[in-house]
Formats: C-alpha cells, sequence, structure tokens
C-alpha cells in the first residue's frame, strides 16, 4: 500500500513535469506562422496558379525566419506535375508577411493538394498547412458593367452617354472577344443605339480583364453655339458705330464712302446671325427617341462563337435614362 508521503511526492512530481513542459513549449514558441489569408483563388484548372499571405509575428525571439529551399511540401505527389510552390521573401523579420504562390502545369492531374510550409528561425520551427483544388475548370470569360447607369444621367433626346464594360477571363481563357448590345427595352421606335470602343477585345492567357468604352447614342436634336462665328459676329456690329463717327468728320465723298463700308458691315453681321447659334441633328429625317429608360443586355461572341459564361444567368446590362 502507498503511503501518504509517496503519494504526495508522485504529485509534486507531476505538478514539476507539468511546469517544465508548459514552459518547453513556450520558450519553444519564438515566433508564430499563421495563413493570414487563405489560397485565392481555392480552385485552378490544370496550369493555373493560386496566392495565400502568411503572417509571421514575435513570439519570444525577434530571430530572422527563413523557409526551405523547397518552400513547402506537397501531398499528394504527381510524377506528371506536382504543384510548385514559391515563397517571398525567402526570410523575413517578425512581425512580417509573406506571400506564397501554388502553381500548376496543364499535365497536374485534378485533386485536392495539401500544402505545408514550414518557417525555421535557426532553433525553433512552425508549420502551416493549406489545400488547393485542382479542377478542370472550363475555359470562358464573362461580361461586367460598370456603372450600370450610362452617365451623364439623365440625358437629352441626342445627346450621348458612355459606360464601361469588362471582358474577364475565366481559368486560362484566351481569344478575341467582340462586343454587340444583344437587344433595348422597351421596344420604341428611334430606339437609342450602341457602339463600343473597342469592339473586339484581346485576351490572353492570365491576362488582366479588359476594358471597353460603351457609348449609347440618342436621336434627335443637339444645340451647338460656335464661339467662334459669334465673335466675328459682334466685331462686325463694332464697327457700325465707329464708322458712323468716322463719318461725321468727314467731307461728302469721305460721306459717301462711309456709307457703303456701313451697308456692307450691316449685310455681313445679318449673314452671320445665324452662325451665333445653330441647331445640329444626328438624325436628318427628324427622329427623336422619346423618354423613357432603356435597358441594354450585351452579349459577346469569341473566334469561336462562344458567348460570354453569364450569357443565360447574371447577363451584363446597362441602363440609360432619357428625359
Amino acid at each position: 500500500m502507498l503511503s501518504f508521503r509517496q503519494v504526495v511526492r508522485a504529485l509534486v512530481f507531476a505538478l514539476l513535469l507539468s511546469l517544465f513542459s508548459t514552459t518547453s513549449v513556450a520558450y519553444g514558441q519564438q515566433f508564430t506562422l499563421t495563413v493570414s489569408s487563405p489560397l485565392s483563388p481555392s480552385a485552378v484548372d490544370p496550369g493555373g496558379s493560386s496566392v495565400a499571405t502568411l503572417n509571421i509575428a514575435v513570439g519570444s525571439s525577434n530571430s530572422p525566419v527563413s523557409f526551405d529551399t523547397i518552400p513547402c511540401s506537397v501531398t499528394p505527389v504527381q510524377p506528371a506535375g506536382t504543384p510548385l510552390c514559391a515563397l517571398s521573401p525567402g526570410s523575413a523579420t517578425p512581425p512580417a508577411q509573406a506571400f506564397l504562390t501554388v502553381s500548376t502545369i496543364s499535365a497536374t492531374p485534378p485533386g485536392l493538394y495539401t500544402i505545408t510550409v514550414t518557417g525555421n528561425n535557426g532553433s525553433a520551427s512552425q508549420a502551416v498547412t493549406l489545400t488547393l483544388n485542382v479542377v478542370n475548370v472550363t475555359q470562358d470569360y464573362s461580361l461586367s458593367v460598370s456603372p450600370v447607369t450610362a452617365t451623364p444621367s439623365p440625358v437629352p433626346a441626342g445627346s450621348v452617354a458612355t459606360t464601361v464594360v469588362t471582358v474577364t477571363p475565366i481559368a486560362s481563357y484566351t481569344g478575341s472577344v467582340t462586343l454587340a448590345c444583344l437587344s433595348v427595352t422597351p421596344v420604341v421606335a428611334f430606339a437609342p443605339y450602341c457602339s463600343f470602343n473597342p469592339a473586339t477585345v484581346e485576351v490572353t492567357a492570365n491576362s488582366a480583364p479588359q476594358p471597353s468604352t460603351l457609348t449609347i447614342t440618342t436621336l434627335g436634336p443637339i444645340p451647338v453655339t460656335s464661339l467662334r462665328d459669334r465673335r466675328i459676329s459682334y466685331a462686325l456690329w463694332l464697327l457700325v458705330p465707329g464708322l458712323a463717327l468716322a463719318g461725321v468728320g468727314a467731307g461728302a465723298r469721305g460721306k459717301n464712302l462711309l456709307g457703303a463700308f456701313l451697308l456692307m458691315a450691316v449685310a455681313g453681321g445679318l449673314l452671320l446671325m445665324p452662325a451665333c447659334s445653330t441647331t445640329k441633328t444626328n438624325s436628318p429625317n427628324g427622329e427623336i427617341t422619346p423618354k423613357n429608360t432603356y435597358t441594354f443586355t450585351l452579349t459577346g461572341a469569341d473566334q469561336n462563337g462562344a458567348a460570354p459564361s453569364n450569357a443565360t444567368t447574371s447577363q451584363a446590362t446597362v441602363t440609360l435614362v432619357v428625359n
């Protein structure tokens, strides 16, 4: 039978062992390595890449933390093409951040991969684990509009409004996308029409979204004032009092000449008066776009005739208000 002294001795020993273990763990955590943002995108097609952000926090030491020459281990290993890792920077003094890029090749088999990254400062090490899903993503593109209401808004008939249409590649899509307005509602006579600049955008592998300016034109009169013609007309009219004053001190012959000049100045001013306020139109037959709120549905077609991925779900639309 155990004596009281033996029981107390065992309890004290267990307590000391626990304190020693806690102290050792606390001392060993000389820095902390965590994932501040996971791999994005979390799923890529073979040949795609994903990026994550790692956070290196100060523990009991602020010694530089470095990563292995091969900065991560990936499972399962694929002879055809295991995902590869790159870390930037390769060494950092906490507190700091490191950016992990995981890249695949076209031969990388689809599947869920576990990526383990280990950092060490010479006397302690920390590891984090991330996952990347490699799937056969259908290569395609999507359309978006910003702002969704063409500006300026509203516009009078005869004016134009603009917005920006963006072609965004999905997966490793490449192609030439020609943009178009698929429809406009409501259906009215002399409805506004659209144009794109450029009408065709080029999307290359892993490229950024490509923009195109959408211009919507309405039909109607466009008031235009020509300042140059107005200045000329005003200048001619200023000749009238000047010539009149000059005629006061001239003889009979001079008065006749001044009278002729005065008559020419008046005639020229009358001829140039219409130039002061002219009205132009983009509709020579007098058509005018009715006041309304119009909605344009946009689409595109690449060199294979493929429509955007959001052609039937969340279609790209833009609104125009004509007052």
